[in-house]
């Protein structure tokens, strides 16, 4: 504080001596910088509150359709990536050098020297099973084992001038799905969800429903990445409940999980306005759909209904 107090003043009898006025006169510079910093928390604690509504705001309206650059004849989009499908190149990527080189080495030219995970060096070119012919007025070449695709060639659209160098299943699925190899990006799923926003917030926006044992990179394949979690993927499962946490434990009734999720919403909104956190806000977000829409939710997902 800067107090310059009388140096004269050595005992405890003398120091209780001292009057106010000998306070402010010697201590005037340290008063001023209370005063200041009073004034200032006053005004950050005014815009801390202010930021906190517009973030909570913002929270409330994710899920909003936003405005797009230009007016979307799409309502919603149904994405089916299929894992462990045959290979292209015995449907509709017609590769005739295959032919040409099987049962010989990889030529030098394609592999250039490289060395990939599971494949021998001196491994030989397998070419196509099936045969091909064109189709429609297009011309599109499909294999013999999709008949009646081929009947409606014309009408569909198949992109095949997209190319990758990740050959190792969970990284080359994840780039596939958030067009980056490693975890951490916005899904597809995720940014259709930002652009076309949802029609009801009792039910999630962006589902996903896996067959098997699931496919390889997880959840880094439908996740919200870098964005809110708002626009994760809510995976519907096909053993058990579909989606986890949604069906009450054995012994918890009405009244106890209303008492939890009140306690848990608490301490969430008090850490929300000492850290800010958008995360936070996410969560209460997410709390409130589940205690207040979980019979819609388990209802959805109910194929059969």
């Amino acid at each position: 504080m800067n107090c310059q107090f009388d140096p004269t003043i050595e005992t405890p009898k003398q120091r209780l001596g001292v009057t106010r006025r000998h306070f402010f006169r010697d201590c005037g510079i340290g008063v001023g910088k209370i005063a200041l910093a009073t004034l200032l928390t006053d005004a950050f604690a005014s815009h801390r509150a202010d930021a906190l509504e517009n973030r909570k705001s913002k929270v409330e309206n994710t899920r909003v359709p936003k405005r797009p650059h230009f007016l979307p004849r799409a309502k919603r989009v149904i994405y089916l990536f299929m894992a462990g499908a045959p290979s292209q190149l015995d449907l509709f990527d017609y590769k005739p050098d295959l032919t040409k080189y099987e049962g010989k080495p990889i030529p030098p030219s394609v592999i250039g020297g490289q060395r990939y995970a599971f494949i021998r060096s001196d491994a030989a070119v397998l070419g196509p099973r099936f045969k091909f012919g064109r189709h429609g007025q297009s011309g599109a070449e499909l294999s013999e084992m999709l008949p009646h695709l081929s009947k409606i060639v014309d009408e569909i659209c198949m992109v095949k001038s997209v190319h990758t160098d990740q050959f190792n299943h969970a990284p080359a699925q994840i780039l596939l799905n958030t067009g980056f190899s490693q975890p951490g990006r916005p899904s597809m799923g995720s940014w259709v969800t930002y652009g076309l926003g949802m029609e009801t917030s009792d039910l999630p926006a962006f589902v996903v429903m896996s067959t098997g044992a699931g496919i390889s990179g997880g959840s880094a394949n439908w996740s919200c990445g870098f964005m809110p979690t708002v626009y994760n993927g809510v995976r519907f499962r096909n053993q058990g409940d579909p989606i986890l946490d949604v069906t009450r434990p054995a012994g918890v009734d009405d009244r106890l999980q209303r008492d939890t999720l009140d306690l848990a919403g608490q301490l969430n909104r008090r850490r929300l306005e000492t850290a800010g956190d958008p995360e936070i806000e996410a969560r209460i977000a997410a709390s409130a759909i589940q205690a207040s829409n979980s019979a819609s939710t388990r209802q959805s997902g109910s194929v059969g209904r």
